[in-house]
């Protein structure tokens, strides 16, 4: 309006969603770290490096981001633990307020669960953390340049 041009925020885009760039980054790091989980239970075996809880956060947020519903039972056969145990995670998860579980909307016996806010906030504070970590940088944050870095 005034002859100058505004500058829209850096996007990336996942699929057909626009997303900011701090957040392609992050999806980024977290896929890569899923790999990594997945390298390692086939090399060790499941059973001597589960780690179920930490596998369920990744999943969540990877699905939260690319707009996929998950249901209880992928989300424990996800974990790579027996189902009971995996149940068993996802209520203490729940308790200390990370996810929530719901009657899914078109087939009452599904549950579905969701990270909260406070799960998702804990996600992405590790995934920038790991990043300044895996960059060397282990005093204040490193910012978007780091989780590029870190993605790429």
């Amino acid at each position: 309006a005034n002859g100058r041009l505004s500058r829209a925020p850096r996007r990336s885009s996942i699929g057909r969603y626009a997303v900011p760039h701090r957040s392609f980054a992050r999806m980024e790091i977290c896929r890569k770290l899923v790999t990594m989980r997945k390298a390692l239970g086939d090399a060790l075996g499941y059973r001597h490096c589960a780690n179920p809880i930490w596998d369920m956060l990744m999943e969540l947020y990877i699905a939260e981001r690319e707009r996929r519903v998950v249901y209880l039972w992928s989300l424990c056969s996800f974990a790579n633990v027996p189902f009971s145990t995996a149940c068993r995670k996802v209520t203490e998860m729940e308790e200390i307020g990370l996810v929530r579980r719901n009657t899914a909307y078109r087939d009452r016996r599904g549950v579905v669960v969701t990270l909260t806010d406070n799960g998702e906030g804990l996600i992405e504070s590790l995934l920038d953390r790991l990043a300044e970590i895996y960059n060397g940088e282990s005093t204040a944050r490193a910012g978007v340049s780091a989780l590029v870095r870190f993605a790429n």
